[in-house]
């Protein structure tokens, strides 16, 4: 018996050490727009742990185009473009929320014209003091070309990026539109690849090396085979 209430212990100690209670709503915030006008995607942090938070972030990932800028926006403060971690950071109280975004910036100001494309920012955040527990990672993504994509639930997003790809190009779709297949279609049509939708995180890596350069079409199949989204992809050499 004894040793029963030592391996519930055990469990229940692991359980409280592995426990992640910064959370991210949604997991991945997207946003599609025009690239003439600074765009946000939001998503919101909450503190579901037992006790209040000094939090901080860092800035891992600035994927954007050359002449883009992104901006971070915690639920102090928008920092500047360059900034890739805060001056100082913010609190969250147990239970308590707060928003945050990034401004996707494709004007390319002062000189303009805007600049069409895609663009994906990441940002851990998480506790100063217990960083273990207390931590989350936000995946922004910005479709910046003008024109919307399709699809049949307008909380299900797509995103593929970098555009144009030279390499790897990284594929994301929405958890709740249940891709099953990812197929890779040329401008007359014909399918030049095409794979399975293996990952629980809703992100993928494709590498394009082995396509001409040209315009494809990136197209995302459910489990009824029914194409739910149709993203253009420009490959170059």
């Amino acid at each position: 018996m004894r040793n029963i209430y030592l391996s519930i212990l055990s469990i229940c100690l692991t359980t409280i050490v592995s426990a992640q209670y910064i959370v991210l709503d949604p997991g991945t915030a997207d946003i599609t727009g025009d690239p003439s006008e600074i765009a946000e995607a939001h998503a919101t942090i909450k503190n579901n742990g037992p006790e209040n938070q000094d939090m901080t972030w860092l800035r891992k990932v600035n994927d954007i185009p050359e002449l883009w800028e992104s901006s971070v926006c915690d639920p102090n403060l928008c920092w500047a473009p360059f900034a890739n971690s805060p001056s100082y950071g913010f609190t969250l109280t147990s239970g308590g929320s707060g928003n945050t975004y990034i401004k996707f910036d494709a004007r390319n100001m002062p000189t303009g014209p805007a600049v069409p494309g895609n663009g994906h920012v990441e940002i851990n955040f998480y506790s100063i003091s217990d960083s273990a527990n207390y931590n989350a990672l936000g995946v922004y993504t910005a479709n910046l070309d003008g024109v919307g994509f399709h699809s049949p639930n307008a909380e299900n997003s797509f995103t593929v990026y970098p555009n144009p790809a030279v390499s790897d190009v990284n594929l994301i779709a929405s958890y709740s539109s249940n891709i099953q297949k990812i197929k890779i279609v040329n401008i007359v049509g014909k399918t030049v690849y095409d794979m399975n939708w293996v990952t629980s995180s809703g992100k993928m890596l494709l590498s394009v090396e082995q396509f001409p350069e040209g315009i494809y079409f990136v197209q995302f199949i459910n489990e009824s085979n029914d194409i739910v989204a149709t993203k253009k992809l420009a490959v170059k050499d």
